[in-house]
């Protein structure tokens, strides 16, 4: 699980094969499928009722976990959902009563580009952005986050102590957002990492710049 705490953000993808395909979007259903067209195929598709992300194919396999999708906060549940595209860039808004979310695509790049705009408190509460990816895939990360390592709790339900004594937790994957612009869990041949641009991504943060929060959790399922 990639969990950045701000919402301007790239959600890269990166390998070494080239294999290109036709850039553009289709709608079906509740379903927007946009082709990035990129020499590493990636094809994206976003529900249009809801906002979340609920399907990341990358070179042909499903990065998205598929039990619980990626989206703001735990989902914003509903949403007015648009498609539009400009030349070599397809814009998905999402609208909701107190932000707009967007996801961009560049003809021919591997990249989920975001942004969040708000007017006001967002009812899903922290705004945050979380990733769940498929940890079958994505095994590697930030060791001390690998929850799925534990067997008990030692503190709450967030730090978990396994059979050799060591405790994980996804807190332990904390960066200082002075020193935090780039998230990463990677596979054999492939590293997806959330990319945040520096200084602007926090700087309507709360906390300042040593503020830390969660990057990433190793969970049984999703990373």
């Amino acid at each position: 699980m990639l969990n950045p705490t701000n919402l301007l953000l790239l959600l890269s993808f990166f390998a070494v094969r080239t294999v290109y395909a036709a850039f553009g979007y289709s709608t079906s259903g509740s379903t927007i499928t946009i082709d990035a067209g990129s020499s590493n195929t990636l094809v994206i598709k976003v529900n249009n009722q809801s906002c979340d992300i609920t399907s990341l194919v990358y070179r042909g396999a499903e990065y998205q976990y598929q039990s619980t999708y990626s989206h703001i906060a735990s989902g914003l549940g509903s949403a007015t959902v648009s498609v539009t595209q400009s030349g070599s860039y397809i814009k998905v808004t999402c609208v909701t009563s107190t932000l707009t979310h967007y996801y961009v695509v560049k003809s021919g790049d591997s990249t989920v580009y975001m942004a969040t705009y708000t007017t006001a408190e967002p009812s899903v509460g922290e705004l945050r952005y979380i990733a769940r990816l498929n940890r079958s895939l994505l095994p590697n990360g930030i060791e001390g986050s690998y929850t799925d390592l534990g067997s008990s709790t030692v503190e709450g339900s967030d730090v978990f102590r396994a059979s050799d004594g060591k405790t994980y937790s996804k807190f332990y994957s904390s960066v200082r957002h002075i020193d935090d612009q780039v998230h990463y869990v990677s596979g054999t041949d492939v590293v997806i990492s959330m990319v945040i641009p520096n200084p602007t991504s926090y700087e309507t943060s709360s906390g300042g710049p040593f503020h830390r929060d969660i990057n990433s959790d190793r969970g049984a399922s999703y990373h």
